[in-house]
């Protein structure tokens, strides 16, 4: 209650946005707080908000940061600490929200865990620890559901509210029952793995009671998981999932998008090792493999492969931008893991490394520059930010690169200031553009970076009840400030007027 009301004096004190004119209406509707979680009173909120700035555009990405998260643990955290991309809100108060039921809720969750984790990295805020470690006992849930270790499902949903078609497995816990989507993908476990390990790289001991120790079993459990089953997600009967094969080396030759996905689930294992002794010699031997002996993320070019691991995130051989992001953020990880640890214990960082996992990130960015992915783009631009890093990943183009990178960070920039407030949903048809478009052209999506850029939405009627979060955008924004890439001159003098600090935190 307290930040919702912060925020809101704060956007009243703020006045009119500069340059807009001072005869705009004060911002009078307080935050919806209470029992009132109806559709209406939201829509008078934000309604009031763009007011006060004009529009969505000149809001500062502080603010859209603070409502954003504001709005995902009022209407779309469930009482089991999971958070549901979309909620369908009431018409009347003393209702809850009826959270709907997605296809990858644990994708994204893990993707909300690396925001978070990135916000406290930044902010030190206490709240948000504890926000943390609700969410680590709400990811326990996806692997409880499946009762295999490492293996998390999709989605998990109570009996008692609305269950997709394809939420067949049942569970139990503490008498409450649930329904359950098993069949995890490789994209499934990248992003949970990549939560853990954010998490546990720049938030590690802060983590109060047990929950350090737990986020480094369960991410132990993803590896030793992919490990004792030959590299392919398998349910507690022994059958495998459809869309999880990782197997990362065939024939002593790294496999495309398999090889980063599994080097930086085993890697972030090995340097956040579970306490068992076996279970610890085990990812210890299965990292030498992948990384030292076949260095599987990549293969010298003058082989005769079709496509070399390493230039898979440009490949056309991508299913579209869902894949493209899993490869290119795995590779980013095993990067980050490095580099950073070996900043963390002062040491030089494996150059070798940088430059062969590096390529990924390269290829993948070649591609990518110009489609208005944030996600990405503020990963290439932090990398290479770092001269050091920089001249190891691009020894013979490193001008190329870095002008890339920054014209990446404006990009990125940009769509955060396009993205709405509101993100209440309608029917509508979607289009091919033929060219990129900023979000504010696209369905309010669960996780904008997985999807096509060049889908336009044409609405066909008003909108409905229906609510979408953006962990998409708090995922690219927290990754912006703690790599400090807003405070840049570049950025600065572009967005000086939607970089400003917004609520203090």
């Amino acid at each position: 209650m307290l930040r919702q009301l912060l925020l809101a004096i704060v956007i009243c004190a703020a006045g009119a946005a500069p340059g807009l004119g001072a005869d705009l209406a004060p911002l009078v509707d307080l935050p919806p707080h209470g029992d009132d979680y109806t559709a209406a009173s939201l829509r008078r909120y934000l309604t009031g908000i763009e007011r006060q700035y004009g529009d969505y555009r000149n809001i500062p990405l502080a603010e859209k940061a603070a409502f954003f998260e504001w709005q995902l643990w009022r209407y779309h955290r469930t009482d089991y600490q999971q958070v549901y991309n979309r909620a369908r809100l009431p018409g009347e108060r003393g209702k809850l929200p009826e959270w709907l039921p997605g296809s990858d809720s644990s994708t994204w969750n893990g993707a909300l865990l690396g925001a978070l984790a990135y916000k406290y990295a930044v902010t030190r805020d206490r709240d948000t620890l504890t926000h943390i470690c609700g969410l680590l006992d709400g990811l326990r849930l996806f692997f409880e559901a499946t009762g295999q270790p490492g293996l998390p499902a999709r989605n998990v949903t109570p009996l008692d509210g609305p269950v997709a078609d394809d939420q067949t497995g049942r569970f139990e816990k503490d008498g409450r029952k649930f329904a359950f989507r098993s069949q995890a993908a490789k994209g499934t476990v990248n992003q949970l793995a990549g939560g853990y390990l954010t998490l546990l790289l720049h938030v590690g001991r802060d983590l109060p009671g047990n929950y350090e120790r737990m986020a480094s079993d369960d991410l132990a459990a993803i590896a030793l998981h992919l490990i004792e089953h030959e590299y392919h997600l398998t349910e507690a009967d022994g059958k495998r999932t459809p869309y999880g094969d990782l197997t990362p080396v065939v024939a002593s030759v790294g496999a495309p998008f398999n090889a980063q996905v599994a080097y930086m689930i085993v890697a972030a294992a090995h340097y956040f090792p579970p306490d068992n002794n076996a279970a610890r010699e085990k990812i210890a031997a299965e990292f030498n493999r992948l990384r030292h002996k076949h260095h599987v993320y990549y293969e010298e070019p003058w082989g005769s492969l079709l496509v070399l691991p390493q230039r898979i995130g440009g490949s056309p051989l991508v299913k579209g931008m869902n894949d493209r992001l899993h490869v290119t953020y795995a590779a980013y990880l095993g990067l980050e893991l490095d580099i950073e640890h070996a900043r963390q214990h002062h040491l030089a960082f494996d150059r070798k490394l940088v430059f062969q996992l590096g390529q990924t990130m390269t290829h993948s960015m070649n591609l990518l520059w110009n489609q208005h992915n944030s996600l990405c783009n503020f990963m290439w631009a932090g990398l290479v930010r770092d001269g050091q890093v920089l001249a190891a990943l691009a020894p013979r183009d490193a001008e190329r690169v870095r002008r890339q990178a920054e014209y990446g960070l404006i990009d990125g920039i940009e769509q955060l200031r396009r993205f709405r407030l509101n993100r209440f949903c309608g029917p509508g048809e979607e289009e091919n553009a033929r060219e990129a478009l900023y979000n504010d052209a696209h369905f309010p999506d669960d996780y904008y970076w997985k999807v096509n850029p060049e889908e336009r939405f044409r609405p066909t009627g008003p909108t409905g009840d229906t609510f979408a979060c953006a962990i998409d955008y708090l995922h690219a924004y927290w990754m912006l400030r703690f790599l400090r890439l807003d405070q840049t001159a570049a950025a600065r003098q572009r967005f000086a007027a939607v970089l400003s600090p917004g609520v203090s935190r």
